[in-house]
Parts: C-alpha cells; structure tokens; sequence
C-alpha cells in the first residue's frame, strides 16, 4: 500500500507546473481593475485582444524603481 501512495503522489506531483501558472494567471485577472467583468470575461478579453493581454502582463510586473 505505500508504495501505491508514493505513487499517487507522484502523479499528482506532475501537475504542480500548470496549476501554478494557472494560479498566477487567475491572480493577475484578479488585481486587473481597469475592465470591470467576471474572471471568465477578462480571460476571454484578454485570449482576443492583444492590447488588454499586454495590459494584464504590465500590471503583473511593475516598472522597477531605483534607488538613491
């Protein structure tokens, strides 16, 4: 029985890759403001429009500042 445990695990373990970029895809459409809609409309606005895309990567990632 353990062993099919530690395998159970393992199988589970090779979909921690999409599940974090999917969570960090659905954090972006989630501190996104500029388009008030649910998260399945900003996913499809975003799969169709380059312009809002480019909106949601630059929210994600801000300009960094320097310091002095």
């Amino acid at each position: 029985m353990p062993l099919l445990m530690k395998m159970q695990a393992f199988v589970r373990s090779l979909h921690a890759p999409h599940n974090l970029v999917r969570r960090f895809a659905l954090n972006i459409l989630n501190c996104e403001h500029t388009f008030k809609g649910s998260l399945k409309q900003k996913s499809k606005r975003a799969a169709m429009d380059n312009r809002y895309m480019l909106t949601l990567l630059a929210s994600a990632f801000p300009p960094a500042t320097t310091r002095k």
